[in-house]
């Protein structure tokens, strides 16, 4: 159980749960995965990235007509940021265009999609407030060395139950 206390000050003093240290992450920077459709994606705050305890940010460039195909979070909420192009997002069976500056909510148990449609490069960024999530996309992508050698990642029954508790994920084909 985690007990609050006030100091003099007024201010709330507790336990912290990590003893990560406050640091930024440049664009080029974060552990850079490849995902099997040839998709790189870059983890740039989580556990092993940076040390956070809760948090998990991700980033990811979207080529023209490339596409992250149709799934949905079972536990975790996420924020999705289009920082440059435009992206259209299928939440569930809704298209929605979002332009840089956008920011998208999706709930658990949500169907989404996201799509560039358009002729130049999008980059997004994503948030999830389960740092698990990060092991995920470990598990997902491979290491530049492991995509350029085509080694697959080692699978095992202790490492598809790591990745189902850490994804909680379901992928689905378009109606």
């Amino acid at each position: 159980m985690l007990v609050f206390a006030s100091d003099a000050r007024g201010q709330v003093t507790a336990n912290l749960h990590t003893g990560a240290k406050p640091q930024v992450v440049r664009p080029d920077e974060g552990e850079r995965r490849i995902l099997p459709d040839g998709r790189a994606m870059r983890l740039k705050v989580g556990p092993s990235t940076t040390g956070a305890g809760y948090l998990f940010v991700g980033a990811e460039e979207l080529p023209p007509g490339s596409r992250v195909p149709r799934h949905r979070h079972e536990l975790d909420e996420e924020v999705l940021i289009v920082q440059q192009g435009e992206v259209t997002f299928f939440l569930n069976d809704t298209a929605h265009v979002a332009p840089a500056g956008s920011v998208v909510y999706l709930p658990p148990r949500n169907w989404i999609t996201v799509e560039n449609r358009s002729t130049v490069l999008a980059r997004i960024m994503f948030v999830f407030p389960r740092g698990a999530v990060e092991r995920c996309f470990q598990f997902i992508g491979r290491s530049v060395a492991d995509s350029a050698a085509g080694r697959s990642p080692m699978r095992s029954p202790g490492t598809e139950a790591e990745e189902q508790h850490s994804c909680q994920m379901t992928y689905r084909s378009p109606p």
